[in-house]
């Protein structure tokens, strides 16, 4: 009646042939949501980031705020680290007691979505994973560019996400999600995706900011 042991054996490895491509298809949907809640948190990230260039701008004659260097200090009171995050009533970075300051994993405007956990951690440690465009202070100690002296700088990166623990950024530190985009603050204070091929063009870095697409504006 319940037929012979060689069919059930091929009853029971078809239900598991099924329910190991029913986990399949979950797994990968599971990680596409989990990819797509990666990079929104990322874009709502760097905008208020844009929000804070934005404010900053107009409270200092159109000038971008400084590239700043490592290690944090509160000396270096125009570094985008110190002076953008008074303008969503955070504390500068270099303000940040030990204990409070950013931690990858936890999620926060200073890490970049995405970014693993780690197990030991130092609490001392100035951790956060955006650079800002290095080119836009080429030469240190000298002021950062002033807005209007940029052309285009809706096409031109200001902050882009990172491995981490340096203010500044260029192309070649650029992290990506699995779809090879990554989200980017551009000095007009927008935010939109890029993908890889572009940041990574040695088309993108010109004498003068692009009429279209993307530019590290190497003036």
């Amino acid at each position: 009646m319940n037929g012979s042991p060689s069919l059930r054996l091929i009853r029971i490895c078809a239900c598991a042939i099924v329910l190991a491509a029913v986990g399949s298809i979950l797994f990968a949907v599971l990680g596409r949501q989990k990819e797509a809640h990666i990079r929104i948190a990322a874009s709502r990230n760097l905008q208020q980031w844009g929000i804070a260039l934005n404010l900053f701008l107009i409270e200092n004659d159109n000038r971008l705020p400084e590239v700043g260097k490592m290690p944090v200090a509160r000396s270096q009171a125009n570094a985008w680290f110190n002076a953008l995050p008074l303008y969503l009533s955070e504390k500068p970075l270099a303000e940040i007691p030990p204990g409070e300051r950013p931690r990858p994993g936890v999620p926060s405007l200073w890490i970049r979505p995405g970014t693993k956990p780690v197990n030991i951690w130092d609490p001392e440690v100035y951790f956060f994973n955006y650079g800002m465009n290095r080119n836009l202070q080429p030469v240190d100690g000298n002021r950062s560019f002033r807005i209007n002296e940029i052309p285009f700088p809706g096409n031109v990166v200001f902050l882009a996400p990172t491995e981490g623990y340096s203010s500044d950024a260029g192309p070649e530190n650029v992290v990506f999600h699995k779809t090879k985009t990554a989200h980017i603050l551009f000095c007009d204070g927008h935010v939109q995706p890029v993908t890889r091929a572009k940041l990574l063009d040695p088309a993108s870095l010109p004498a003068a900011a692009a009429e279209k697409d993307v530019s590290w504006f190497q003036y």
